[in-house]
């Protein structure tokens, strides 16, 4: 059976295909509806500290009722994407029914990811004070009323790319002293990101079977709605980016796809983790070498001039190529310097903390290189880009010290784009795309794992709550794959 099912009408019911979904998305607008009403974000837009998800649901049952709705959610997405994959449904009621599920998360507080507060006030830095973001840090405007949401990144300069801060200065501009309009004009953005992006999966699948499945699991994903609509994660847009250069590429217009993914980059570094893998793609789809030494002159040169042009606005005098480096650094440093729920602290803790996590990282940065060399060498040999580049970005949060909910987003386009592309029987294709989703899900459930249980269960200690936790977020995906998923196969 092939990893998505084919959408043409079935002879019997063709008709009866779309008004047999909407039941479905209309109880997940209503379990969107129900979190909005639970995590209300009008009364709290402003509450010093932010709040998180035991700020709203402190108990335990309270915690453990919130991952059977998140469960819910999902289940009833399954459901749905079941009924596109039996025909009829058109790309207008994907994004009908992805705009109707995201809508009430815009009113809903971001408990899970803060972030969109501290776009806010570092879009403030260059819209209200005339500042660079990559100079000046929020801490340096003591009297912006805003500053006390920025916590402990007060005194950070931006991780993002220049890119971003551009967006976030014009967001910043409109929304001037209303922090609530600026947090919704946030997520109204990441929400229409989400969208964009599966009329972009839609298009790239083109004619093959699927396509309506893979947009549907795109638009309709509880996980990436909590992630953007919700939260209001700048991921969207990054991902947006790359997703439309894959697309444009297939297009026949490979420099200008690799431009495109270099906007991503641009938007948040972590992106630049797909672009050997797809420069390498494109280059061998061209037919000589003055073809390949074309395209290679005008995607690097290119992104060199994107690059400069991002930064422009942003450097400071006589520090434009440095600005950049720093950048570069702050990612690396967020990557490698901060323990956090992730696999490198789970063996810190399961080797009894006898060897330093700095050891631990270090080990695991050097097998992560050998996982690029590896897929580089793959790509070479005419692997698919996509699933490289899923490859690329598990094997980043592998060898990350931290990890946060929203990094489970990174290799589901290309899982999706992978299963699209492959031929009728790749299992291999179809597994990988079930592991996306299980771990999709599982990333939302640890937060009340290592919330709640760990405080009720281990009276809050972190040993065992890692010991316990992060194999069930990072293992357990790959054993829970192994079972076909409602909607993702049709009937033999």
């Amino acid at each position: 059976m092939p990893p998505l099912p084919p959408t043409s009408r079935n002879s019997s019911t063709p008709a009866a295909e779309p008004a047999a979904l909407w039941p479905w998305l209309l109880a997940g607008l209503l379990g969107g509806g129900l979190l909005a009403l639970w995590f209300p974000l009008w009364p709290h837009a402003g509450r010093v500290p932010p709040a998180d998800l035991r700020t709203f649901a402190p108990t335990l049952l309270a915690g453990l009722l919130y991952a059977l709705l998140v469960l819910a959610l999902h289940a009833v997405y399954l459901a749905a994407v079941g009924r596109v994959g039996r025909g009829g449904v058109t790309l207008r009621s994907v994004l009908l029914g992805g705009l109707l599920l995201g809508l009430p998360l815009l009113l809903a507080y971001p408990i899970n990811a803060t972030d969109v507060y501290r776009y806010v006030i570092r879009g403030r830095v260059a819209a209200v004070y005339g500042q660079s973001p990559f100079v000046s840090p929020p801490a340096a405007f003591i009297g912006d009323p805003f500053l006390p949401l920025a916590g402990e990144w007060a005194g950070e300069t931006s991780p993002y790319g220049p890119l971003w801060e551009l967006v976030a200065t014009g967001v910043a501009a409109v929304s001037g002293d209303n922090l609530l309009l600026g947090v919704l004009l946030f997520k109204l953005l990441a929400l229409g990101c989400l969208l964009a992006g599966a009329a972009v999966i839609w298009a790239a699948v083109g004619q093959r079977p699927g396509r309506a499945v893979a947009a549907a699991l795109w638009a309709w994903n509880p996980a990436l709605l909590l992630t953007f609509a919700m939260n209001g994660h700048n991921d969207a847009l990054m991902l947006l980016w790359l997703l439309l250069g894959a697309w444009v590429g297939r297009r026949g217009r490979p420099a200008a796809g690799f431009l495109l993914m270099c906007l991503a980059a641009l938007t948040k570094p972590v992106a630049a983790l797909a672009l050997p893998v797809f420069f390498i793609a494109a280059w061998r789809g061209l037919p000589d070498g003055r073809a390949r030494a074309r395209f290679a002159l005008v995607a690097i040169g290119g992104a060199a001039v994107l690059t400069w042009l991002a930064f422009l606005p942003w450097a400071a005098p006589g520090r434009f190529w440095q600005t950049p480096l720093e950048l570069i650094g702050r990612l690396l440093r967020e990557a490698t310097d901060s323990g956090g729920f992730s696999p490198a602290v789970w063996l810190y803790f399961a080797l009894g903390q006898r060897v330093p996590i700095e050891t631990i990282g270090a080990v695991l940065r050097g097998l992560f290189l050998l996982l690029v060399a590896w897929v580089v060498w793959r790509g070479w040999r005419g692997r698919p880009a996509t699933r490289s580049a899923a490859d690329l970005a598990f094997g980043y949060l592998g060898q990350a010290l931290s990890f946060r909910v929203w990094y489970a987003v990174w290799p589901f386009p290309w899982l999706l784009l992978d299963a699209a592309d492959s031929e009728a029987g790749d299992r291999a294709a179809a597994y990988r795309l079930r592991v996306g989703l299980w771990f999709l899900l599982l990333a939302q459930l640890s937060v009340v794992f290592y919330a709640h249980v760990r405080v009720a269960v281990w009276g809050g200690d972190h040993v065992p709550a890692h010991l316990v936790g992060v194999p069930l977020v990072f293992g357990l995906p790959w054993l829970l794959a192994r079972w076909p998923l409602p909607g993702l196969t049709r009937p033999s």
